[in-house]
């Protein structure tokens, strides 16, 4: 990898030294996480002992530069501590990647607007929806935004949202707005996450009611998230070069990985009790069949690990270098990831076979992995078949792509 002329300059290191610590507490939570994972099922939304415990290990600015008080990690930090957290409960995974990918985001918007975020003895939690575009109609010093936003990941545990708009004209023209940035206080919660995985997610829409949003709240299309300013303050950080999809799609993946080992941790413990059903084996483990099956599954999942850590390392080595991935890079990695992913469907269907019919009782967790890993599998950014276009049509230099550079 060469730099580019056209890519920020080389910035200070990524924090080091904190990762086996964490992963270490993550592991020490995961009795906690896996007793509430049914409560916080049933609610939808975090537990109160969970997140207090999550609080209490920093562990959500992981992401945010040290000049907010936050950890100033790199991106494969999140994802291996993501995984850690994925064996015991997904949905808690989730939240965590949901609200260090929003709340880095917010660092790299303009002066005024990180002063005002990031404000405070600890770094604020930000959240984001951006499936579907409100109005935003302009007014004096700023906009009127009414409308609602859905899959609100996290929503009840932040302090901040960044929503998705369309600046509406007077003579009835929209050009796109692209983000704004609205206090959770002044927003209303929808009720709305009723699904068959990650509900403990708080994945709920939220209202906002002709609320106002001053100008340098709002993020424009045309000067986007780490857009140059002139003599800006808040810059310097590596995370400040990198660059928004690749990064969160590449640490994202920790949660489905994590959700893939507790499955087949639980599944290969089953091996060692239960029977095959109509067979011989009182226990699967004497099948040849299932420690055939067993193996490859291992060994996928562990190829499946280092394509994606592999990931993570393009990005952090990119922001320390301040280098500038071309399109057939960035979609190059988009059909990695739609590897991974298609990969991982596979595999819970297979680790799910080993377990069984009994794998699909409320009473089993195993069925909780399956459900969350799956609803995961099938976030707008990770669709393998998209995916997998993007990276063919650049490969045959087809243009134009099916989604603009910003989103690949």
């Amino acid at each position: 990898m060469t730099v580019s002329t056209a890519a920020s300059a080389p910035s200070a290191s990524f924090t080091t030294g904190v990762l086996d610590d964490l992963l270490e507490q993550a592991r020490a939570l995961r009795p906690l996480l896996r007793a509430e994972a049914p409560k916080a099922e049933a609610e939808r939304s975090m537990t109160d002992p969970v997140f207090t415990a999550l609080k209490d290990m920093e562990v959500f600015a992981l992401l945010t530069p040290t000049r907010w008080g936050g950890r100033g990690l790199p991106s494969i930090a999140l994802q291996r501590l993501n995984r850690e957290l994925a064996k015991a409960d997904p949905s808690v995974a989730w939240v965590i990647q949901i609200i260090n990918g929003c709340t880095w985001i917010a660092s790299m918007t303009s002066d005024v607007l990180q002063e005002e975020i990031f404000t405070g003895a600890k770094p604020p939690r930000v959240c984001s929806s951006f499936a579907i575009p409100v109005p935003a109609v302009p007014v004096e010093g700023g906009y009127r935004v009414s409308g609602a936003w859905p899959y609100n990941s996290g929503v009840r545990q932040s302090s901040w949202g960044q929503y998705l708009v369309t600046i509406q004209h007077p003579d009835g023209t929209q050009t796109p707005g692209n983000f704004v940035y609205i206090p959770t206080a002044e927003l209303t919660i929808d009720d709305t996450w009723f699904t068959a995985g990650l509900q403990g997610t708080s994945s709920d829409s939220v209202v906002a009611k002709d609320v106002f949003v001053p100008e340098h709240r709002m993020v424009h299309a045309a000067r986007s998230f780490g857009s140059p300013e002139t003599r800006k303050k808040h810059v310097g950080a590596a995370s400040d070069n990198w660059k928004n999809i690749p990064l969160i799609r590449a640490a994202g993946l920790g949660v489905i990985i994590g959700a893939l080992e507790g499955a087949f941790e639980l599944a290969a413990a089953g091996a060692l009790k239960r029977g095959i059903p109509n067979t011989s084996y009182s226990k699967t483990k004497d099948s040849p069949v299932a420690q055939r099956n067993l193996g490859e599954i291992k060994a996928k999942l562990d190829a499946i690990i280092l394509l994606a850590e592999g990931l993570c390392t393009m990005q952090d080595e990119a922001a320390l270098a301040g280098y500038e991935f071309t399109p057939i890079e960035r979609a190059e990695q988009k059909g990695r990831c739609a590897l991974i992913v298609d990969m991982s469907t596979q595999l819970f269907d297979k680790i799910m076979f080993l377990g069984g019919s009994s794998a699909f009782m409320l009473t089993n967790e195993l069925q909780r992995f399956w459900r969350d890993g799956n609803v995961a599998c099938r976030h707008a950014i990770n669709l393998p078949d998209p995916g997998y276009e993007i990276y063919g049509r650049a490969i045959l230099g087809v243009e134009p792509n099916i989604a603009p550079d910003i989103l690949i």
